[in-house]
């Protein structure tokens, strides 16, 4: 009998749909089908043992590489996200923390963002728990620079159809997509109901919404069955969201989007000059006067 499949673990599979959606300067959108791993921290090493076709710091099919995370340098992942968010916000992760993450296909990955759910003790991701923080690893095209937002739980809105919405609000930070420039503003909506995950996120400039993206997913117990369903659906998730960032970015440069400057590139006398670089946990959010609901926002470049 093979102890590690037949045991359960906390890790999951999160299968469902991406959506973008661009308003101004020109519309543009798509939506496709994704697969990802929500990964219990504590089973980083337990999780690539349940196939064949998914290692541990080596080449494979699948494989989860620590340089891929925050802070690689800290060899213990886990310890290092719990590390941060301490020195962050105060308060240190004492229950599970889970990773929301692409791992790396046929050697290659690229995770836009991956989240790291820090959840207080004795609380269950799978039943819908809300985590305490957030912290959400960005990385940007083509320069693969990172950076990390730092989401502290805040009151929350609890609707009838049982989705618990926590919302934050805050400034942009960090250069994310040539054709995005630094004056902009984000809110982001994370909505939590048993199985089930969905992650909205508007970026706004001069009040007005000029993108959205959305990430619908369900949850499912990771066994070495759904590993290889997940296979066959989803080959070379990696390369696809690759394809896809350049393929969109040429779309939009044909509907005349305007392409900004990385603000390293600026003049040094330009308000937006190297913009983030220096974050060290600078508070970022702000409370319009119609929402009394968003939360504490911290915001470093790794």
């Amino acid at each position: 009998m093979d102890t590690l499949t037949d045991t359960p673990l906390a890790s999951q599979w999160l299968s469902g749909t991406i959506r973008h959606r661009r308003v101004s300067p020109a519309s543009h959108g798509f939506e496709y089908h994704t697969g990802m791993l929500a990964l219990n921290l504590d089973e980083w090493s337990a999780v690539p043992r349940l196939s064949q076709w998914f290692s541990l710091g080596r080449f494979n099919w699948l494989s989860l590489y620590r340089e891929d995370y925050f802070d690689p340098q800290t060899p213990d992942l886990k310890r290092a996200i719990a590390n941060q968010v301490e020195r962050t916000t105060g308060w240190r992760p004492d229950g599970a923390i889970e990773l929301i993450t692409h791992p790396r296909y046929l050697g290659y990955v690229f995770n836009p963002v991956s989240f790291y759910f820090c959840y207080d003790a004795g609380a269950n991701p799978c039943s819908g728990a809300i985590p305490r923080v957030i912290a959400a690893q960005i990385t940007n095209t083509p320069w693969q620079e990172r950076h990390v937002y730092c989401l502290e739980r805040g009151q929350g809105r609890d609707a009838d159809s049982g989705w618990h919405t926590q919302a934050f609000r805050f400034n942009k930070r960090f250069h994310v997509s040539p054709y995005n420039p630094m004056d902009q503003d984000y809110h982001w909506l994370f909505s939590f109901r048993d199985q089930s995950l969905r992650i909205h996120m508007n970026v706004n400039r001069g009040g007005k919404k000029v993108f959205d993206a959305t990430l619908v997913v369900q949850r499912e117990p990771l066994t070495r069955t759904l590993i290889h369903r997940s296979l066959r659906q989803f080959p070379i998730e990696s390369f696809k969201v690759v394809a896809g960032i350049y393929w969109h970015a040429l779309r939009l440069k044909l509907k005349g989007v305007p392409f900004q400057t990385h603000p390293d590139k600026l003049p040094q006398n330009d308000p937006g000059y190297r913009l983030g670089t220096n974050d060290r946990g600078e508070r970022v959010d702000f409370t319009p006067d119609d929402d009394n609901n968003t939360a504490k926002v911290h915001s470093w470049r790794t």
